[in-house]
């Protein structure tokens, strides 16, 4: 009933030597992907929004605001780099667990690289803890979390948020206790956007980012907290999930890396609609298929919580609401969807559709949701995600997929995911900066200055845009 210390002792000792190779690669990959939906997220309607408040409201220095290059204290920093990371359902999942990790690890810890001098190793390192305290915390608690209402990566990212911080400043062992006991005060978040949408989801990896990097400011200068935030009998896990194992918090801790099950995202929406897109697109290599010639579409999921998750909006409102209703984003698929990466639902995809289309609402309509319960093999709770399209010319067609594109059993190659880098970031940054943020990130433990990371990730405004602003 130490697992509050047993974490934090294993984060103040932990050296980058010691951990395998396998590992620091993929979190290398994991960073560039993040990189690339902080910069394209800052684009967006909802974040240059969050960040006329942020900037209005609040003051300091020390960090910076990726895209834009505001100034601001670290925490704030943190909070807006992390919600343009989360801004458009393009950040990574640990499906398992699950959990959001890297939009709290990697903006938090870039920005307290930042705040305390560090280097690119030492930013590499915060990451990967930073990434298995979320992903451990979570898992610890599943299903409970989701089953309860809670949105998991608001709960545990506070803690995620606090050891990468407490890294980064160097923090002996009673300031992270402290740090990681005032982030649980500060647990929070509700999936109550599953049923409604609402733009409030965008910050739900802004809101813990902020709190955890708070949470190691407050213990640098003194503020104390429970040292059995975790595991103690009002603690994390007792309070927020109910039923957990905790066993699952520091069993192989520095041996069982849960980071190598993190997934990332070729499409830009709930990752729990994506294996019935790769069932559809298996369906339609066989056979082509257009809209118009769709009966019906019944979709197989596998669990009732998934099915409360991703079958309830029938048609959005809004963006997100979109980005959870697979009726509405299976029929994206059917009309514009391909193979490759993003294709059809990318972030761009979304940010342009019309939910109120006539003919995607007409298609979505066709589209129903139900729990499977073995009877065939297209619908069976083994699978992702199973799909059966009824043609009007009284074709049944049908696919099933076990693991979708991106999971680690079914991964995107370094080569993907450098090409949904490029999908996300060109069309924003300047030509040459986007290679070079890749080449930066690959080589990322020989960058002795974290501020040649940051400045990669900031976009110098257009030469008229500077005359006009002189």
């Amino acid at each position: 009933m130490h697992e509050t210390r047993t974490i934090a002792e294993w984060a103040i000792d932990l050296k980058l030597e010691d951990i395998p190779k396998t590992v620091k690669d993929h979190a290398r990959r994991f960073i560039l992907d993040n990189f690339g939906c902080q910069v394209a997220g800052a684009t967006l309607p909802w974040s240059k929004d969050y960040r006329e408040v942020i900037t209005r409201t609040r003051s300091g220095r020390g960090a910076t605001v990726a895209y834009y290059g505001d100034q601001l204290a670290p925490d704030d920093a943190a909070f807006l780099n992390s919600a343009f990371n989360h801004a458009n359902e393009t950040d990574d999942t640990h499906l398992k667990s699950p959990t959001h990790p890297g939009g709290i690890a990697v903006p938090a810890a870039l920005a307290m690289a930042e705040y305390a001098k560090g280097d690119g190793a030492q930013l590499l390192l915060a990451v990967i803890a930073a990434y298995e305290v979320q992903i451990r915390l979570s898992w610890a608690c599943s299903p409970h979390l989701i089953y309860k209402g809670h949105h998991p990566p608001v709960g545990v990212g506070p803690f995620g948020a606090a050891i990468a911080s407490s890294i980064l400043m160097g923090f002996d062992l009673e300031k992270t206790i402290n740090a990681l006991g005032i982030a649980g005060s500060h647990s929070a978040g509700l999936i109550e956007y599953t049923k409604t949408g609402g733009s409030v989801k965008r910050i739900h990896s802004a809101i813990p980012t902020q709190a955890g990097v708070r949470a190691a400011l407050f213990s640098e200068i003194g503020i104390t907290a429970p040292h059995t935030i975790l595991e103690g009998e009002k603690g994390f896990c007792k309070v927020f999930a109910g039923e957990y194992d905790l066993s699952r918090l520091t069993d192989g801790l520095g041996e069982t890396w849960h980071l190598l099950d993190n997934g990332l995202k070729p499409y830009s929406c709930c990752h729990l609609i994506h294996a019935a897109f790769d069932a559809l697109d298996n369906i339609r290599d066989e056979t082509p298929l257009r809209p118009e010639d769709v009966k019906a579409i019944r979709v197989a999921t596998n669990s009732e919580p998934i099915l409360s998750h991703i079958g309830s909006i029938m048609e959005p409102d809004d963006i997100l609401g979109a980005q959870f209703s697979l009726p509405f984003s299976v029929a994206m698929r059917l009309h514009n969807g391909n193979r490759g990466v993003q294709g059809g639902n990318g972030f761009w995809d979304y940010t342009e559709v019309d939910f109120k289309d006539k003919e995607l609402l007409e298609t979505a309509r066709k589209v129903s949701v139900f729990v499977a319960e073995d009877q065939s093999e297209w619908a069976s709770v083994d699978k992702g995600a199973g799909v059966e399209v009824e043609t009007k010319d009284g074709r049944i067609l049908q696919n099933a997929v076990t693991f979708s594109k991106g999971l680690p059993e079914n991964a995107m190659t370094p080569a993907e995911v450098e090409e949904k880098f490029r999908y996300l970031v060109d069309p924003v940054m300047p030509s040459g900066v986007p290679a070079a943020i890749v080449e930066t990130v690959n080589e990322i433990e020989a960058v002795r200055d974290i501020d040649e990371v940051v400045r990669l990730l900031v976009v110098p405004p257009a030469p008229d845009a500077r005359a006009a602003a002189e």
